[in-house]
C-alpha cells in the first residue's frame, strides 16, 4: 500500500512537469501565420533543399498561396536600366511580437500588414510606428467610417488598408487620407482609385510561397531584376523566420535599394 502511495505521488509529479512543459511551448512558440506543408520534391530545379539542407523546405498553404507568385500585367518599361528597387510588405502581423519584431531590426524601410483581430496587434502596431515604418490594416470588405474609427481606437494611427478584395475600396477610402494595398495585385479599376484620390499599391510578387532560402532568394532576385526596367517592385512576404533570414542575406549581398511603400504610389 505504501509503495502504491509513493508511485501515485511520482506519477502526479511527472504529469505536472509534462503539463508545465506543454504550456511553456504553447505560450512561447510564435503561432503560425500560414499552414505549411512539407515538400519533398526538388521544386523546379532551383536547388533549394541542396542549398540549405539543414532547413526543411515547405510550401505555404494559406490564402496568399492561391495567387500567382508574379502578377502578370502590363507595366511601363523605362528606356534605360534603373537601379534595383524593392518595396517589401510583411503580413499578416500581430500574432507574435517576439517573432515579427525581427523584421523591424533589419534597418530597411518596410510596410507591415497587421491583422486587427490578432492578440498582439496593438503592441506590434506601436512598434511599427516607433520604427517609422508604414502600417496597413487587413480588412475583408470595404469599411465604413465607424469601422475606420474602431481601427484607430484599437491600433492607433495607420497609413492604409490592405485586402485581397479591391472592390469598393476606392469609394470607401475617399477623403480618408489612407492608401490601399491590393494583395492580389490585380485591381481591375486603378483609375477609380486615382479619381477618388486614394493611393493604390499593387502587389507584384510573393517571395515566400516556399520556405527554403534558395527559393526566397530566387524570387527576390527575380523581383529586383524586374525593377530594373519598371521601377520599384512590390513584394509580399510572410513574417516567418526563414523569410527574415533570406531578406537579411539578400540585402547584404545584392545591390538593391529597399524603398518605402510611398515610393510606388
Amino acid at each position: 500500500m505504501r509503495d502504491a502511495f509513493w508511485i501515485g505521488v511520482i506519477v502526479a509529479a511527472l504529469a505536472a512537469i509534462a503539463a508545465g512543459y506543454v504550456q511553456a511551448v504553447v505560450t512561447t512558440r510564435p503561432p503560425p501565420v500560414a499552414t505549411l506543408r512539407a515538400n519533398t520534391n526538388d521544386a523546379g530545379g532551383l536547388g533549394e533543399s541542396r542549398a540549405a539542407p539543414h532547413l526543411p523546405d515547405w510550401i505555404a498553404n494559406d490564402a496568399f498561396a492561391q495567387d500567382d507568385v508574379v502578377v502578370e500585367r502590363a507595366r511601363p518599361v523605362a528606356p534605360a536600366w534603373r537601379r534595383e528597387q524593392l518595396a517589401i510588405f510583411v503580413g499578416l502581423c500581430g500574432r507574435s511580437v517576439a517573432a515579427e519584431s525581427g523584421f523591424l531590426r533589419l534597418g530597411i524601410p518596410l510596410a507591415f500588414v497587421v491583422d486587427p483581430q490578432a492578440a498582439q496587434a496593438r503592441a506590434f502596431a506601436q512598434l511599427v510606428r516607433d520604427a517609422g515604418d508604414a502600417l496597413y490594416v487587413q480588412v475583408a470588405w470595404p469599411p465604413g467610417g465607424a469601422a475606420l474609427r474602431r481601427f484607430r481606437g484599437a491600433l492607433g494611427s495607420f497609413d492604409g488598408l490592405a485586402s485581397r478584395n479591391a472592390g469598393g475600396m476606392a469609394a470607401a477610402l475617399r477623403g480618408s487620407g489612407l492608401a490601399f494595398f491590393d494583395e492580389r495585385g490585380n485591381a481591375a479599376q486603378p483609375l477609380e482609385f486615382a479619381a477618388a484620390g486614394v493611393p493604390l499599391i499593387r502587389r507584384d510578387v510573393t517571395a515566400d510561397d516556399r520556405g527554403a532560402p534558395g527559393y526566397v532568394a530566387f524570387m527576390l532576385a527575380r523581383a529586383a531584376d524586374l525593377s530594373r526596367r519598371t521601377g520599384p517592385v512590390v513584394v509580399f512576404v510572410r513574417p516567418l523566420p526563414s523569410t527574415l533570414e533570406a531578406l537579411r542575406a539578400f540585402g547584404g549581398s545584392h545591390p538593391v535599394d529597399f524603398v518605402a511603400a510611398a515610393a510606388v504610389r
